[in-house]
């Protein structure tokens, strides 16, 4: 994938957190054309999800965790990196999913969050604070072409109020990702 998406913006990083240098990594390493990384712990505390270092995870530039799995998928994972990546999508000018308002914003109490859809699709809707964890899945199913909207209750997928801080909206569908900052100030 890097020889495929590297021009367009992908890079890879191998992360190695307990094998031997010697012995196991410097054997794969040759075979790489990108980064590889012998990390002492910082990966893990950056990225790790549900008590584990995914196998295979991947990041946007704004630092978001889009995707993380435990083993390799490669459809999936092309899945998560395409929608990022300069000259990838299907249609070039073709209109994309998109919010219109997110109100109030700074939230107090609720945030209404409205969002356009150009053609009927499946869509999920998440909520990531500005350290990358998901807070929580507002939507995932199919909706038809128009104007919608929702209100997040500023809590998290449990039922808690989230604090006072920085978070992202992210719409998602099968070939685009678009995202929208907002705050939470109680």
């Amino acid at each position: 994938m890097y020889d495929e998406y590297g021009e367009r913006g992908y890079v890879p990083l191998a992360v190695n957190l307990w094998q031997d240098m010697n012995s196991v990594v410097k054997v794969y390493a040759r075979y790489y054309s990108y980064p590889f990384l012998r990390d002492a712990g910082s990966a893990w505390n950056a990225y790790r999800m549900n008590g584990y270092i995914p196998l295979n995870y991947v990041i946007d530039t704004a630092g978001i965790v889009v995707g993380s799995m435990e083993g390799f998928n490669e459809s999936v994972i092309r899945s998560w990196i395409e929608p990022y990546l300069t000259g990838v999508t299907e249609k070039q000018n073709a209109p994309l999913p998109e919010f219109t308002a997110v109100l109030p914003n700074p939230a107090h109490n609720a945030q209404k969050i409205q969002f356009q859809l150009p053609a009927s699709d499946m869509i999920t809707i998440r909520i990531y604070s500005a350290s990358g964890e998901l807070v929580r899945t507002v939507l995932r199913g199919s909706l038809a072409a128009g104007t919608h909207s929702l209100t997040w209750n500023l809590t998290d997928d449990y039922g808690r109020s989230v604090s006072n801080g920085l978070y992202f909206y992210e719409l998602s569908t099968a070939r685009t990702t678009t995202r929208l900052k907002t705050t939470v100030l109680r």
